[in-house]
This record gives structure tokens, sequence and C-alpha cells, in this order.
């Protein structure tokens, strides 16, 4: 049979094996709560209507630079740009254009604020 100061040993070592993994852990973990440059970005919520999407995207072109969806733009429909992803980037020129706000990603409920960049192939935002 081990004796208590044996027994407390092994506990002690145990534990502070448990505490070095469990922190070790910890600090590989990702962060999903902020990114490496605090940057976010300004999108549309994936359940918004047509028609809510069209005038977040007439609205924001009309108060930002929207060329990003227009003509030969990486987002335009010329190269697949889908009017939820089109709004979006036109829904974030304005959020960064009007200085990252919350207040300007609202859209009446339709925007969304996104902490990882929503860039995808040659659509890529600001």
């Amino acid at each position: 049979m081990a004796s208590s100061t044996t027994v407390r040993f092994i506990f002690c070592a145990l534990m502070l094996l448990m505490h070095r993994t469990t922190y070790a852990a910890a600090r590989r973990a990702p962060n999903f709560q902020q990114n490496q440059d605090g940057k976010t970005w300004c999108v549309a919520k994936p359940s918004t209507g047509e028609d809510a999407l069209r005038a977040n995207l007439e609205f924001a072109c009309s108060e930002s630079d929207c060329s990003a969806i227009q003509g030969t733009g990486g987002c335009s429909p010329l190269y697949g740009g889908v009017l939820l992803s089109r709004a979006s980037v036109a829904m974030n020129a304005y959020y960064q254009a009007k200085g990252r706000n919350s207040w300007n990603c609202f859209f009446n409920g339709t925007g969304l604020i996104a902490i990882t960049d929503p860039s995808l192939g040659t659509c890529k935002y600001a």
C-alpha cells in the first residue's frame, strides 16, 4: 500500500499536469471574438428578402463607391455576383465609408457585422 505522502505527490503531479495541459490548450484555441487587426465588415443577413436587398443596394450605392459590383468589378453579375453578395458588398462599402459604426450596418435590421473577411474569389470586400 502506498504511503499518504506518495498519494499526495501523485495527486499533485496529476493536478499540475492537468492544469498545464488545459492552459496550453487554451492558449492555442482560436479566438473567434476578434480578428488580428480588429477590422469588421458589414454583410446582409442571408434571410433578407430580394426587395430589401435591392433597397439596401440602391441606398448604399447612392452614398458610397460601388464600383466592385458594377461593370467588370469582381462582384458584378458578369462574374456571377448574386444579389445577396452584391448587396453585401454595397452595404459594406457604405459601412466602411461612414466609419464602421454599428448603426451604419443596420439597414432596417437586415445587416450583420462580420469579424472575418467575407471576400470570396474575385469578390473582394474593402
